[in-house]
């Protein structure tokens, strides 16, 4: 049964292109944006009657846990409500239980039985003699017995697998739920790209699993669903189709077409620092399926057959790709050109008039960023200027001294390659960074050709001194013209 909204998220303002990148230097509050615009892919419910209590699983989040604290939150409730001592067996106990039905369904595992099975099997405690495997992996938490039942050591649950509990505790305040309550569906998932991210682990994959029914360890392999393959699923659910992608790709294209309109419920998936990843690699083929006009139920939609599984695949219309990324991590014109294209780019710079009400002892803040900015953009470019987000928060000479010291003048550095004189003009003075010769006695002789080495260091006592930012924009010409001169050489 499908809960009454109070607030359904077709009536909400998505206005924005399907594929969007957000991009800009760090500090300009692209992840900030990025959970504005979760708002707007979420929807307030109520439970009417109890038939709804279902739709409230959801809140679960179930596939963010893994199957072993999904089996130990499943036999952990067996302990808590006593039933067999919390001794169960797998198939007519585990698997029965709606932690085991939503897992199965979320993970997209082709055998859930033998999954949770491995999984039992690889997590038992080394002193369980029923138990004869090679192979065993921590957290060691579940015990069988002579019955082939099983169960969770309750007394060391909470240190080995506290997801375990926080599972259960969920589960059971929704199970106790009373019709009129209230809560809010997410309608997106949230990753972040890192550089091994592969294809594997956003459409599809193969992955090892031990043979549930041969404890010598035997291993077979499954095809594993990826949060983007995820992710199309619940953005046709939200359509009102309740099969499978792959069945729905078998229909007639007239039939798939009438599923998808203006008033049909969005999805979304963030996917913060897109950059970080190898775009070819991770979308692979799919990179032509995510145009607006290549969609499922749009007039050029195209369809493909997915490398592991054989099964057909396509993305449907109801689906948003939103992304951010750190200019200072890579331009954007070094972007994978099949990226740059499917993509609309919007810039977010430092937005100065932000911080127009930060005055911290007669520093103005916005001012004072605006100025080393203009700096960075002489000295570098301005993909690696500094954003707004870094002040969002600084209320007295404390709060700025550790910005500053913590966190602009490392990314400072970062940005220079540790170039101390051109950190300095940035600065506008060298009331953070001074000069150090080094001791006489240092080297005994041969010194001649580095007699003229400098040597700098950081006055940390400065960070305090509220004269030292006024100095930053209070420069003079001659002072911008040689980070010019500098930015030449």
């Amino acid at each position: 049964m499908i809960p009454t909204t109070n607030n359904e998220i077709q009536k909400r303002q998505i206005n924005f292109s399907l594929n969007q990148i957000l991009y800009g230097p760090p500090g300009t509050g692209k992840t900030y944006k990025l959970s504005k615009l979760m708002g707007k892919f979420t929807q307030d419910l109520n439970v009417k009657s109890s038939g709804d209590t279902d739709a409230l699983y959801e809140m679960l989040k179930i596939e963010t846990y893994t199957w072993s604290q999904v089996a130990a939150a499943i036999l952990y409730d067996a302990a808590m409500s006593n039933v067999n001592g919390g001794w169960l067996k797998l198939n007519n106990g585990i698997v029965n239980h709606i932690l085991f039905k939503l897992k199965s369904i979320k993970s997209g595992s082709k055998k859930p039985n033998q999954t949770i099975s491995t999984v039992l099997l690889s997590h038992t405690k080394m002193d369980c003699k029923y138990v004869n495997i090679k192979r065993k992996d921590p957290p060691f938490i579940f015990e069988k017995n002579e019955k082939s039942e099983w169960c969770v050591d309750t007394k060391i649950l909470n240190d080995e697998c506290p997801e375990a509990i926080d599972l259960y505790e969920k589960y059971k305040e929704i199970k106790d739920k009373k019709v009129g309550t209230s809560y809010t569906k997410e309608n997106f998932k949230f990753i972040t790209f890192h550089q091994s991210y592969g294809y594997e682990e956003f459409v599809e994959g193969i992955k090892p699993i031990f043979d549930g029914e041969n404890e010598d360890g035997d291993i077979t392999y499954e095809i594993s669903k990826g949060i983007f393959y995820q992710c199309c699923e619940n953005a046709l659910l939200l359509s009102d189709y309740k099969g499978k992608l792959r069945d729905f790709c078998d229909l007639p294209k007239d039939e798939r077409q009438k599923f998808f309109n203006e008033n049909t419920p969005k999805y979304a998936i963030f996917i913060d620092e897109i950059n970080r990843g190898n775009i070819s690699k991770i979308f692979g083929e799919l990179i032509t399926l995510i145009e607006p006009s290549k969609r499922l139920g749009a007039d050029d939609e195209i369809m493909v057959e997915l490398p592991y599984s054989k099964e057909k695949f396509g993305v449907p219309s109801n689906l948003y790709i939103i992304g951010t990324m750190n200019t200072a991590d890579r331009s954007i014109a070094l972007m994978d050109t099949a990226l740059r294209r499917r993509f609309e780019f919007v810039e977010m710079m430092p937005e100065y008039d932000t911080l127009n009400e930060t005055i911290i002892e007669d520093i103005n803040v916005g001012e004072m960023l605006k100025t080393i900015n203009e700096r960075i953009e002489y000295l570098y470019d301005r993909d690696h200027t500094i954003g707004h987000a870094y002040f969002i928060n600084v209320s007295d000479l404390k709060t700025l001294a550790n910005v500053f010291k913590n966190k602009i003048l490392p990314l400072l550095q970062e940005y220079f390659y540790d170039d101390w004189e051109k950190i300095r003009l940035v600065l506008g003075d060298s009331q953070f960074i001074k000069e150090k010769k080094p001791e006489n006695a240092l080297f005994k002789s041969g010194t001649d050709y580095i007699n003229d080495k400098i040597l700098y260091e950081i006055d940390k006592e400065a960070f305090y001194d509220k004269q030292n930012y006024l100095k930053i924009y209070n420069s003079t010409s001659s002072q911008v013209d040689e980070a010019k001169s500098a930015n030449d050489n």
